[in-house]
């Protein structure tokens, strides 16, 4: 079945181990007997952002996920490594999350109000009870504004110069 994007929804990996945790994820998952995406991983989510901010793609955006009960066909999943019930994502983390949310977003054409925690469909404290709930859709448009005015100054430069 073909997934068809309209949310996206946001993991932590609930592991404060510090390495990098895909291959831990994609053990994981394969042992629980998530499907192996065309890319070759069992990894559930689409991407997985470590600490030092590198994403790693684990699915095709077209891929049904296996990372939130009924949302599957109708969602992006994204998971930060870490345990956000007791510590804070990096900021490279945040970085790499908030401009790959803008491509999905501006791709799917995702709206903020559509960038849920995973506790949004599940009894979970997913992605962690450091962060609220709009946590995620905020780090996007924080990131949103400043592009914006950084185009607006520049326009601003155009004007006045002539």
């Amino acid at each position: 079945m073909t997934n068809i994007p309209n949310k996206i929804i946001v993991h932590h990996s609930a592991d404060s181990s510090q390495g990098d945790q895909f291959f831990k994820i994609d053990t994981y998952h394969r042992e629980r007997g998530f499907p192996k995406s065309e890319i070759g991983y069992f990894v559930g989510y689409h991407f997985v952002i470590n600490r030092l901010g590198n994403v790693t793609r684990a699915r095709k955006d077209t891929e049904e996920g296996a990372h939130t009960i009924g949302q599957n066909l109708s969602s992006l999943g994204i998971c930060l490594e870490g345990n956000f019930d007791t510590e804070l994502p990096s900021e490279a983390q945040e970085k790499s999350l908030a401009l790959l949310l803008r491509g999905m977003c501006e791709k799917y054409k995702i709206p903020a109000n559509q960038i849920f925690p995973h506790r949004a469909f599940r009894n979970t404290s997913c992605y962690g009870s450091g962060l609220d709930n709009w946590w995620a859709a905020r780090v996007y448009l924080e990131q949103e504004i400043a592009r914006l005015q950084t185009i607006l100054i520049w326009i601003q430069t155009q004007i006045n110069a002539k």
